[in-house]
């Protein structure tokens, strides 16, 4: 059960956007391109420091989750302020202390030099959804784009479907512009130095203000600022994440990055769709930080790398043998390698929300039963 919190301090909004639609680029580029990931795009006012406030621009595919229209008052500073009560988490154990209200969806967006000046690199649009009139989940999905070098980092539709299944979500921007081409039999290196910002590979150099691990610091703490409501800063662990309580999950380029990043920390669970790839990579056949029972992955038959996704499941040991969850009920037989051939114009990008995700009479996806399978929703 959620309970109110009461907080001395204001909360600073941004306006709900619309959806970018659920493109991606494929994984495996071997060289920097423009990103497919968003098909709309909003008015921003970017000035140093402050918040992105933005105008929704009306996509047909957004989400049914209610949009709050609201101008910024500037960034909050300080403390949550005196607490009466907390959500809960799934495990139980107290929750972030989330101020519940005035039920709606925080819509938040913002680039990496905007919450940290030493960021130089893919300084594109990030984004971060709160929905508080969905039961909370107590939990942060990291969620990565797919290859290319984005003009918005991650899936506004699929960031607000997460957000209505009650979980925090920001989608940091990275570096995604490599491949197997250039990083040869040793992506996992690459793909480990962009989110570390420690030299892993000769061929990428990334500084630790341009990693994946220090946006998500930097991101929580100007949230925090932003929002402090919403207590992002729970997901803090000083200066670092507190990865035992955050999803990390992406699309194609950002799936990839997602097994990497659970092998080499002690996530929640991994949900990578439409990935991982990387064939025949070391790095699949490495020994998870992670227990493997918490990796989940998603791939359509119509994506022509389908068959990679299968060989990257095996690689890694994931649970189950592959199963499809079309006319299919939930736990899809114990499974955790998810197969769909539902009806899409995109293989690809259908396995997250957005235009290319199919839906039913209702208007509602198709996948969401898998979705909230995958990561790990509570009723």
């Amino acid at each position: 059960m959620r309970r109110a919190l009461v907080l001395a301090l204001p909360i600073a909004l941004l306006a709900c956007s619309a959806d970018d639609g659920g493109g991606t680029m494929t994984d495996g580029a071997t060289t920097s391109v423009d990103s497919t990931t968003s098909t709309s795009s909003s008015t921003s006012s970017t000035s140093s420091g402050g918040s992105t406030s933005t105008s929704s621009t009306g996509d047909a595919s957004t989400s049914d989750a209610p949009t709050t229209s609201t101008s910024s008052t500037g960034a909050t500073t300080g403390s949550t302020g005196e607490t009466e009560g907390a959500s809960s988490s799934t495990t139980g154990d107290l929750g972030p202390m989330v101020d519940v209200n005035d039920p709606q969806l925080y819509s938040f967006e913002f680039t990496p030099d905007q919450a940290d000046a030493e960021a130089t690199e893919v300084l594109a649009t990030q984004l971060a959804y709160l929905d508080t009139t969905a039961p909370l989940q107590g939990k942060l999905v990291v969620y990565l784009h797919g290859a290319g070098v984005p003009t918005v980092c991650g899936s506004k539709e699929h960031g607000q479907v997460l957000a209505k299944m009650g979980f925090h979500v920001f989608s940091p921007c990275y570096r995604s512009d490599y491949g197997v081409g250039n990083c040869g039999d040793d992506i996992g290196g690459c793909r480990l130095e962009a989110f570390e910002g420690v030299d892993h590979h000769p061929f990428i150099d990334i500084t630790p203000p341009n990693s994946i691990e220090t946006r998500v610091v930097k991101g929580l703490s100007y949230l925090q600022a932003q929002h402090p409501g919403g207590d992002w800063q729970y997901f803090l662990d000083g200066d670092a994440p507190r990865w035992d309580r955050i999803i990390i999950s992406g699309i194609s380029h950002g799936a990839s990055s997602s097994g990497v990043i659970a092998m080499n920390r002690i996530v929640d669970r991994a949900v990578m769709l439409s990935g991982p790839l990387d064939t025949n990579q070391a790095w699949l056949k490495g020994q998870p930080m992670t227990a493997i029972e918490r990796f989940w992955g998603f791939t359509h038959t119509a994506d022509d790398q389908h068959p990679g996704h299968l060989q990257a499941f095996a690689d890694l040991g994931m649970v189950g043998d592959p199963a499809v969850v079309d006319d299919a009920q939930p736990p899809y037989g114990g499974s955790q390698r998810l197969v769909t051939s539902a009806p899409t114009n995109n293989g690809h990008g259908s396995t997250q929300a957005g235009g290319a995700s199919p839906k039913d009479a209702n208007n509602d996806y198709l996948f969401m039963p898998a979705w909230e399978t995958m990561y790990g929703v509570t009723p």
